[in-house]
């Protein structure tokens, strides 16, 4: 059918327009992020390059600051997220400071970053005791959200406290209060 309407003069200058303005389109780049309802068009990025703050180290980890996370599934380590270190460094993106504690004593301090629009979570850098500061993670890979293993933790606070659907959940006010009250909230079904 559309071939047979190419043919008649009165249609071609209407396709070639169309074809034109088809090509211009994929020569200009990308089409834009998400549409409205947060599903990715066939010619976008599979991961978008957000803007985002740059990272800024918090102060260390004080105790009277720290918030258990329970984590299911026969972890030894207990987990604890600094509340006052919790920022956001963009509408996807939550810092915080995540402390795992083994039943010994001896503690784990990170510095982290959790990506909400990609499922994915990121060491910056973990602070060394001894030297009292942060040692910035050389590496720039993120890893994939898994809710097994001893990563856990990172689906806990993503599915349950820091993110709502592809977006942060909220301020990180609201996410401190959420992790204060032991509220989880229900993630939607994608």
């Amino acid at each position: 059918m559309i071939a047979a309407i190419a043919w008649k003069p009165q249609f071609r200058h209407t396709l070639h327009a169309l074809s034109c303005g088809l090509l211009l389109g994929l020569a200009a780049g990308p089409a834009s992020a998400q549409s409205a309802n947060g599903s990715q068009g066939l010619l976008e990025p599979s991961k978008p390059q957000a803007t985002v703050a740059p990272v800024e180290f918090p102060m260390a980890p004080q105790d009277n600051g720290l918030q258990k996370v329970a984590v299911t599934g026969g972890s030894t380590l207990e987990f604890f997220v600094d509340l006052p270190s919790i920022s956001l460094a963009g509408d996807a993106l939550v810092r915080y400071t995540l402390v795992a504690r083994s039943p010994q004593g001896p503690s784990n301090i990170s510095y982290e970053g959790l990506d909400c629009a990609q499922d994915s979570w990121h060491i910056y850098g973990v602070w060394s005791a001894s030297a009292k500061r942060w040692v910035p993670n050389p590496s720039s890979d993120w890893r994939s959200v898994n809710a097994g293993g001893f990563t856990r933790i990172h689906a806990v606070l993503d599915t349950d406290y820091l993110c709502k659907g592809r977006l942060a959940a909220g301020s990180s006010a609201e996410m401190v209060a959420r992790l204060k009250q032991g509220i989880r909230t229900v993630q939607p079904t994608p």
